[in-house]
């Protein structure tokens, strides 16, 4: 467990000579500015519950997968530049515990960035109040709502975020990780209808909108144990590999 907690604190620095921090900061800033925008303008959701919702909607459909897509791939690039494998895989920690401790930094920094999308999106109602009265919604602000969308849109997430991780880190070309998130979201769009959406990795967070209870226990369920799993198979498949 020590070895594990110095090699997940090794990683954490990297992140401090990268952009990974200025793109986990990005999403919650965009989100929040829209939010507030649409609702200056009149446009926007009349009610708390609504504005939550619609901001969860736009997070878990489209800006969710993007945001993972980019930070996977920027994430590996870090390793795969300036012979950044030579040097992690050469540390004392077992290289299944390497790819662990990456692992858990992508999860913790998904589960940081679906926080502040939540908080974000509360902010910027709050905002609304203070700027422009005539046009706050009306309503309790769902503080418990929010946290629970987030938290389950992040679980049903982990499938996507798996499979991302370990294309990104399998694969040297920053490109192709990029390919296949903004693939999966094309053929999300197609998929939405389709009663097998409730299995594709990039539907699984937005299922957590829907209105059959059945539907989005089953999109949590296999988001949350296909991610383990996959993030489990990653670490031993990628340790493995030849790296020379």
């Amino acid at each position: 467990m020590i070895v594990l907690f110095r090699a997940i604190l090794a990683e954490t620095m990297k992140l401090k000579r990268s952009l990974v921090l200025l793109l986990a900061a990005a999403p919650p800033l965009m989100l929040g500015l829209m939010v507030l925008a649409t609702t200056l303008t009149g446009n926007g959701p009349d009610t708390w519950d609504q504005l939550s919702m619609s901001g969860a909607a736009i997070w878990a459909y489209l800006l969710m997968p993007l945001t993972i897509t980019a930070l996977t791939a920027l994430m590996a690039s870090l390793e795969h530049g300036c012979a950044g494998w030579t040097w992690s895989l050469v540390q004392p920690a077992p290289k299944t515990l390497v790819f662990a401790a990456k692992a858990v930094v992508t999860i913790g920094l998904v589960a940081l960035i679906s926080a502040g999308i939540g908080a974000s999106v509360l902010a910027a109602g709050h905002l609304v109040q203070l700027i422009a009265p005539d046009q706050a919604v009306s309503g309790t602000p769902p503080y418990a709502l929010m946290t629970g969308l987030m938290f389950k849109m992040w679980l049903a997430g982990l499938l996507m975020t798996g499979l991302q991780f370990t294309i990104a880190h399998a694969v040297s070309s920053f490109a192709t990780p990029i390919i296949v998130g903004i693939g999966g979201v094309f053929v999300s769009v197609v998929a939405t209808s389709s009663e097998y959406g409730v299995f594709f990795p990039w539907l699984l967070p937005v299922n957590m909108l829907a209105s059959e209870p059945e539907r989005a226990q089953q999109a949590l369920l296999t988001g949350s144990v296909g991610g383990v799993a996959i993030f489990a198979l990653a670490c031993v498949w990628l340790a493995r590999r030849d790296w020379r």
